[in-house]
């Protein structure tokens, strides 16, 4: 694929923090993959405060492309994180995936598939036919999960079956405006950019994936669910205050 345009086909956008023993492999993989096709990209990594080599590791990875870019902020969320690197992407398409790469990168076909079509979103799906999930959360886990997706249903969004799945994509256009927008930086922040999305009457695409619970987890259970539910009900007030202009 190519662009007649000089911006970047694609862009990839990765929230890190804290991630030396995880970003290495995932940064090898993602340029490896970039590489073995055709069309344009920009890899972006957002270092989200990281206290070890995170940044060291990702500035010896990207230093011998042109295509990588390291953007640097204080600790503020990881929602604060991926705003930052969509807001600065120049692709006509833009992705943010987890620095694990729990869902692997070569997904990304079955999302550009989507968005050539004309969906404006793409959202990846542990949940419905045709997902793979090679290595299981917890049982309290995926049951945590399910609750907040239902929960989001009834607070925010309709018909969804996945929200917190790290691995999306959007036409630029629409990724602009939903992200300047984005008023949440904790865990909540995809259940937001989602209900936004609806909001503003995008289509979304949910696509099976395959995916692989990394044990590694940044997640806190407890105190990460409480802030999770708690943002959806201050996403929700939000929205009544007017804070969300179409």
């Amino acid at each position: 694929m190519s662009t007649m345009s000089n911006d970047p086909f694609l862009s990839l956008v990765i929230p890190a923090y804290n991630e030396e023993k995880r970003i290495g492999s995932s940064l090898a993989q993602i340029i490896a993959y970039f590489q073995r096709n055709g069309y344009s990209y920009e890899l972006i990594v957002v270092d989200d405060g990281s206290t070890d080599r995170t940044v060291e590791i990702v500035k010896e990875l990207i230093a011998g492309t042109q295509n990588g870019r390291l953007l640097c902020a204080r600790h503020g969320g990881k929602g604060a994180a991926v705003r930052k690197g969509v807001l600065s992407a120049e692709g006509q398409y833009i992705f943010f995936t987890d620095a694990d790469l729990s869902t692997p990168i070569t997904e990304l076909d079955k999302f550009l598939e989507r968005l050539n079509k004309g969906h404006e979103i793409v959202i990846g799906s542990r949940k419905i036919a045709g997902a793979n999930v090679e290595v299981h959360q917890s049982w309290l886990r995926e049951s945590m999960g399910k609750v907040f997706t239902w929960l989001t249903n009834v607070i925010l969004t309709k018909n969804l079956s996945d929200v917190t799945c790290g691995f999306k994509g959007f036409r630029r256009s629409v990724a602009r405006k939903i992200f300047n927008r984005q008023q949440v930086n904790d865990w909540s922040f995809d259940a937001e950019i989602l209900f936004l999305a609806q909001k503003y009457g995008y289509s979304i695409k949910e696509v099976p994936v395959r995916w692989r619970n990394d044990p590694a987890t940044k997640v806190k259970l407890l105190q990460d669910t409480i802030c999770s539910f708690l943002g959806l009900l201050k996403i929700r007030a939000n929205d009544w205050r007017g804070k969300y202009p179409k």
